[in-house]
């Protein structure tokens, strides 16, 4: 019994005597002893038992109350978890666009009402699954994800960033004079006594190291693509643009590849200026790729002209209009057929009598890779044939040289084009083994039919020949050697020759 319990009863005890006291002064005022039995009063363990019996309610309302104050507690922090995403949930809200936060439907508020049958951690596993399933199901960029390998998210878009490129280093040994000792540029090789005071060199770089950075972002119009990338092969190893467009569906606008190039037929190499004979430009046009099925690639372009003369400037006027045609009429075979418009213009220098000369120049090349078997199922042939008039600045080995679109007659001021024949073959072998090792052997050919009035030595024709050893040791790695021979004849008839060895490491990211 508690002090206060103790307290309440004593004043009741108190009060029942005063009262049976008073009472008995009033009936018989003198003093003998009363014998008639007491009146009935109410007992002191009466008192005791009805004190307890509240204190026992009072007990028992307070259990109550804090079991329904748990209970509030309880629900309460389930409505929060509705209300708050689950972590796998969260991870999902990602992938999508951001929507505003919704109120709880009926069916989420029965629920968290429901504590009578709380759910299980399979429940609600099955629920999130759910959740998961019905945000991929409604992701725009699903689909493009899938085929965009290496993409990730951009926070808040619907649009995917992909970075790549590869750090390359590369051990260059020339054993004869060259004027550029990081590649080999068949064009550049001296002729007779012209390398005499040119001594052999060596050189090793990483300029060759690239970097790029692919955007897709699904729209109401379709995929919309953005591409840059560049190397560092500039001047003094400074950054050098090699590709930035945009591009929707069939449609592109920027500088890339020109339609005239056949990159699909283009051999592995280590030496980064590649074969002489191959159509190699990349420059800023707009194009448009309809489709025509599965077996055919059709490409219609419009090109900087950017004409290259000797003996005055160049005058970009008239768009280069390039038209090719993929075909591809059996699985191991891919071919390719390009045509070129293109007007060449030229300021004439003043020394030969001013004003502009244009003359009309046209191109046609044909390529192509055959998948030869009979050694490895991997094999492959490659070809290409180039031929036109005005259409040096297209040709790598020529555009390396320089100013071979066309020529201005120093004496009479009339603009001539230079007659071009160029191609190479080339025959890609896997070694057995498994072990992703193969071996390119190369041939290219430039001839140039040079107008009457040209210096003796005028480029005439190059010969290049080249053999290399390739290794993927890992997915990311490649390993190359490699022996080049070229050789390079002048309208008077001298020529000269020159060897290289190269040494290749890449690492693909």
């Amino acid at each position: 019994m508690t002090f206060a319990t103790r307290c309440v009863a004593a004043l009741l005890l108190a009060s029942t005597i005063c009262v049976n006291a008073t009472q008995s002064k009033k009936t018989d005022p003198s003093p003998e002893v009363d014998t008639s039995p007491p009146a009935q009063t109410m007992d002191l363990s009466e008192v005791i038992t009805l004190l307890r019996q509240q204190q026992k309610d009072l007990f028992e309302q307070k259990e109550l109350l804090q079991a329904q104050t748990e209970e509030i507690a309880g629900l309460k922090q389930e409505l929060d978890i509705l209300r708050s995403p689950t972590p796998t949930a969260a991870k999902s809200a990602t992938d999508t666009t951001q929507a505003p936060t919704q109120a709880l439907t009926t069916e989420q508020l029965a629920v968290a009402s429901d504590t009578s049958q709380p759910k299980t951690q399979e429940q609600k596993k099955t629920e999130t699954g759910k959740s998961v399933a019905k945000a991929q199901a409604d992701d725009p960029t699903r689909a493009m994800l899938e085929d965009f390998i290496g993409g990730w998210r951009l926070p808040g878009t619907d649009a995917a960033l992909r970075i790549g490129g590869y750090v390359k280093a590369s051990v260059v040994n020339s054993f004869d004079g060259l004027e550029i000792k990081d590649r080999f540029i068949v064009g550049s090789i001296p002729v007779g006594d012209d390398g005499d005071d040119i001594e052999a060199q060596s050189s090793i770089t990483a300029s060759q190291s690239r970097l790029n950075f692919d955007l897709r972002e699904p729209t109401d119009v379709g995929v919309l693509r953005a591409f840059i990338e560049g190397d560092f092969a500039g001047d003094g190893d400074t950054f050098r643009l090699r590709h930035a467009f945009g591009q929707r569906g069939h449609v592109l606008a920027g500088k890339t590849w020109s339609a005239f190039v056949d990159t699909a037929a283009s051999p592995e190499e280590v030496d980064f200026e590649g074969l002489n004979g191959r159509i190699n430009v990349r420059q800023s046009q707009v194009r448009i790729m309809p489709n025509l099925g599965k077996e055919y690639e059709f490409q219609l372009s419009m090109e900087d002209p950017n004409p290259q003369v000797q003996n005055g400037q160049g005058v970009s006027r008239t768009p280069d209009i390039v038209a090719s045609g993929r075909f591809q009429p059996h699985p191991r075979l891919h071919v390719k057929l390009g045509l070129l418009s293109r007007q060449i213009r030229a300021q004439v220098d003043s020394s030969a009598g001013g004003g502009i000369e244009k003359q009309y120049a046209w191109g046609a090349t044909l390529s192509g890779r055959l998948t030869t078997p009979q050694l490895d199922k991997r094999d492959s042939l490659l070809f290409q044939f180039n031929a036109g008039d005005g259409i040096g600045r297209y040709v790598n080995d020529l555009s390396s040289v320089g100013s071979f679109d066309g020529i201005v007659n120093p004496e009479t001021g009339e603009l001539k084009l230079f007659d071009i024949l160029a191609g190479y073959v080339s025959y890609q072998h896997w070694w057995p083994g498994g072990r992703n090792m193969r071996s390119n052997f190369t041939f290219g050919v430039v001839e140039v039919d040079n107008p009457d009035f040209v210096s003796g030595d005028a480029y005439k024709r190059t010969l290049r020949f080249s053999s290399n050893l390739m290794w993927t040791p890992t997915p990311r790695i490649d390993l190359g050697a490699e022996y080049l021979w070229g050789n390079r004849k002048n309208e008077n008839g001298k020529n000269g020759d020159a060897t290289q060895f190269q040494l290749a490491a890449r690492y693909r990211f």
